[in-house]
Protein backbone atom coordinates (compact mmCIF):
# COMPACT_ATOMS: atom_id res chain seq x y z
CA UNK A 1 0.00 0.00 0.00
CA UNK A 2 3.14 2.24 0.91
CA UNK A 3 4.27 2.52 -2.54
CA UNK A 4 1.22 3.56 -3.90
CA UNK A 5 0.46 7.13 -1.62
CA UNK A 6 2.25 10.13 -2.53
CA UNK A 7 3.55 12.60 -0.83
CA UNK A 8 2.14 16.57 -2.59
CA UNK A 9 4.36 18.37 -0.31
CA UNK A 10 7.32 18.01 -2.09
CA UNK A 11 5.54 18.01 -4.88
CA UNK A 12 4.42 21.02 -4.69
CA UNK A 13 7.28 22.78 -3.74
CA UNK A 14 8.94 22.27 -6.48
CA UNK A 15 6.52 22.67 -8.69
CA UNK A 16 5.15 25.66 -7.95
CA UNK A 17 6.25 29.40 -5.93
CA UNK A 18 3.20 30.51 -3.63
CA UNK A 19 2.93 33.79 -2.04
CA UNK A 20 2.24 32.10 0.94
CA UNK A 21 4.15 31.63 4.76
CA UNK A 22 4.31 28.36 3.94
CA UNK A 23 3.59 24.75 2.19
CA UNK A 24 1.02 23.33 4.05
CA UNK A 25 -2.37 21.62 3.64
CA UNK A 26 -3.83 24.30 5.67
CA UNK A 27 -2.17 27.21 3.64
CA UNK A 28 -2.40 25.58 0.18
CA UNK A 29 -5.82 24.72 0.25
CA UNK A 30 -6.99 27.94 0.74
CA UNK A 31 -4.63 29.27 -2.05
CA UNK A 32 -6.32 27.16 -4.36
CA UNK A 33 -9.88 27.97 -3.73
CA UNK A 34 -10.77 25.15 -0.59
CA UNK A 35 -12.77 26.25 1.63
CA UNK A 36 -13.69 24.11 5.23
CA UNK A 37 -17.28 23.81 6.68
CA UNK A 38 -15.58 24.30 9.96
CA UNK A 39 -14.89 27.50 12.12
CA UNK A 40 -12.35 24.84 14.48
CA UNK A 41 -10.02 22.33 12.99
CA UNK A 42 -6.36 21.21 13.01
CA UNK A 43 -3.63 18.89 13.97
CA UNK A 44 -3.68 20.03 17.53
CA UNK A 45 -7.62 20.34 17.82
CA UNK A 46 -8.04 16.92 16.58
CA UNK A 47 -5.85 15.79 19.39
CA UNK A 48 -7.34 17.66 21.84
CA UNK A 49 -10.95 16.91 20.54
CA UNK A 50 -10.39 13.61 20.77
CA UNK A 51 -8.63 13.32 24.68
CA UNK A 52 -11.88 15.32 24.98
CA UNK A 53 -14.38 12.52 23.87
CA UNK A 54 -12.85 9.63 25.34
CA UNK A 55 -12.13 11.00 28.69
CA UNK A 56 -16.04 12.19 29.04
CA UNK A 57 -18.91 9.32 30.13
CA UNK A 58 -21.70 11.17 28.34
CA UNK A 59 -22.02 9.00 25.58
CA UNK A 60 -23.86 12.16 23.62
CA UNK A 61 -20.99 14.06 23.83
CA UNK A 62 -18.31 11.60 22.64
CA UNK A 63 -19.96 10.93 19.90
CA UNK A 64 -20.92 14.03 18.77
CA UNK A 65 -16.88 14.95 19.14
CA UNK A 66 -15.90 12.23 16.98
CA UNK A 67 -18.45 13.26 14.04
CA UNK A 68 -16.39 16.47 14.41
CA UNK A 69 -13.21 14.66 14.18
CA UNK A 70 -14.42 12.15 11.21
CA UNK A 71 -15.58 15.46 9.66
CA UNK A 72 -12.05 17.13 9.97
CA UNK A 73 -10.85 14.23 8.15
CA UNK A 74 -12.61 13.94 5.80
CA UNK A 75 -12.16 17.33 4.78
CA UNK A 76 -8.56 16.95 4.94
CA UNK A 77 -8.82 14.21 2.49
CA UNK A 78 -11.08 16.74 0.09
CA UNK A 79 -8.51 19.58 0.95
CA UNK A 80 -5.62 17.01 -0.42
CA UNK A 81 -7.66 16.20 -3.48
CA UNK A 82 -8.98 20.00 -4.52
CA UNK A 83 -4.53 20.31 -4.28
CA UNK A 84 -3.82 17.32 -6.28
CA UNK A 85 -6.54 18.30 -8.56
CA UNK A 86 -5.04 22.22 -8.60
CA UNK A 87 -1.52 20.43 -9.32
CA UNK A 88 -2.31 18.59 -12.03
CA UNK A 89 -3.75 20.81 -14.14
CA UNK A 90 -1.34 23.62 -13.78
CA UNK A 91 0.14 24.14 -17.55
Amino acid sequence: MLDNLVDLLPITKNSVVLPQPSYSLKVVEKHVGFERTQDEYGGDWSIAKYIEAVETEDEEKRRAIMDEIIKYNEEDLQATWAVFEWLRNKD
